[in-house]
């Protein structure tokens, strides 16, 4: 150990940044206090940001409302930690959004009992910082939030909250908080909302925008966008619609589709649907969302009796996913098994690809009687270095 500090003493600083680069966020976060001059390394925002861009992919999840859990699904070792005093009770997440290693933390306030308002909290894994945004007048649980950034600075981050229209003549609510200003601002000029969000299918932020499946009234569904940089919603393409096949199935087992991210700057849809003994996923991906026309294909599909039901009832939490580049996709999800008369909620990281499940792996396990299932089993994030401004 000693020799390893003389080691690292003598690196040029050009040297130790690039080892730091590629060394796990939550490492780097405990070496800001090696000396002034890593110290003044660590917190510069040129390496945060260098830091982040080459940061591999995890999952995160609360588990039983009692630990954060996150997981490396390329070596599967998993870390817990104690979920924060303030996400117990009231303030309980509902769903989280991740922008650069911060997760957009909705908080179901279950003190009101008699209307839905909800509390909202930015939350950086790495460093444990929260910080809770106050409303303008108050939150509330039918409220749809996203979070971006302007490219021309991507250190002001920004929050969106809009509220669907009671009926397609009302006028859109929207507003946007500043990360700099600690305020809030109503946003002018936003047209009537003919389309609202798709609550069954969580939104993702993107290179700084907001992404999310949106229906139209007897129309197809669509990707729908907030540009944080123009401050505007704008329609993408058209999201990939039930065959009829799928719809057939969809009386035997609960489908489901997720939207997610997919190298760094296009989406992926994952679809799942099938019948007993004849599971089928399906996962398209889009070409750059920079690209004057996005629109999405296919990029493997795999049908097998053997293949996991991913969220098997519709009141089971919905799984976490990322898509490899090899043709696979990594999911981490719950269901329901029956050992000696008792039933089980287990929780199991899956590796699928064209071929079927490559890899396997049951990392916890709670007697279904007494387990309290999140509202999202588990989700994407980068970890990062990104300071929460008080």
């Amino acid at each position: 150990m000693a020799s390893s500090k003389r080691l690292m003493w003598s690196l040029p600083l050009e040297l130790i940044e690039e080892i730091l680069k590629r060394t796990p966020a939550e490492s780097v976060y405990r070496f800001k206090s090696t000396c002034k001059e890593w110290h003044d390394l660590i917190t510069d925002k040129r390496f945060m940001y260098n830091h982040l861009d080459h940061s591999p992919e995890r999952f995160i999840r609360f588990d039983d409302k009692k630990t954060v859990q996150i997981m490396d699904p390329v070596t599967g070792i998993l870390t817990y930690s104690p979920i924060p005093d303030v996400f117990c009770y009231p303030y309980s997440i509902a769903s989280m959004v991740h922008c650069d290693g911060l997760m957009l933390c909705m908080c179901n306030d279950s003190s009101f009992r008699q209307t839905k308002h909800a509390n909202l909290a930015v939350w950086n894994p790495v460093t444990r910082k929260i910080k809770w945004i106050e409303p303008l007048v108050c939150f509330y649980a039918t409220d749809n939030f996203g979070i971006g950034y302007d490219n021309t600075c991507r250190d002001n981050y920004k929050i969106l909250r809009f509220s669907s229209p009671l009926s397609l003549r009302d006028p859109a609510k929207c507003e946007i908080y500043e990360f700099k200003s600690d305020s809030w601002r109503t946003l002018d000029g936003i047209k009537l909302f003919d389309w609202d969000v798709d609550t069954q299918c969580r939104g993702v932020s993107l290179k700084g925008n907001m992404y999310w499946i949106a229906k139209r009234e007897d129309k197809e569904d669509f990707i729908q966008s907030f540009d944080f940089s123009t401050e505007m919603f704008k329609y993408i393409c058209v999201c990939p619609p039930w065959s009829e096949t799928q719809q057939q199935d969809m009386l035997f087992c609960h489908p489901f589709r997720r939207l997610g991210c997919f190298n760094g700057d296009r989406l992926s849809l994952l679809l799942q649907h099938g019948q007993v003994g004849s599971m089928h996923i399906e996962v398209l991906v889009t070409n750059k969302l920079s690209d004057e026309v996005v629109s999405f294909t296919k990029y493997f599909n795999v049908t097998s009796p053997y293949l996991p039901a991913l969220q098997f009832q519709c009141n089971m939490a919905p799984p976490g996913y990322f898509v490899g580049k090899h043709s696979d996709i990594m999911a981490w999800c719950e269901g329901d098994v029956e050992e000696d008369d008792e039933w089980y909620t287990c929780i199991t990281l899956y590796q699928i690809d064209q071929g079927g499940i490559r890899k396997q792996i049951e990392t916890g396990r709670h007697e279904e009687s007494r387990y309290s299932n999140p509202p999202i089993c588990s989700y994407v994030y980068v970890p990062g270095l990104i300071p929460l401004l008080e």
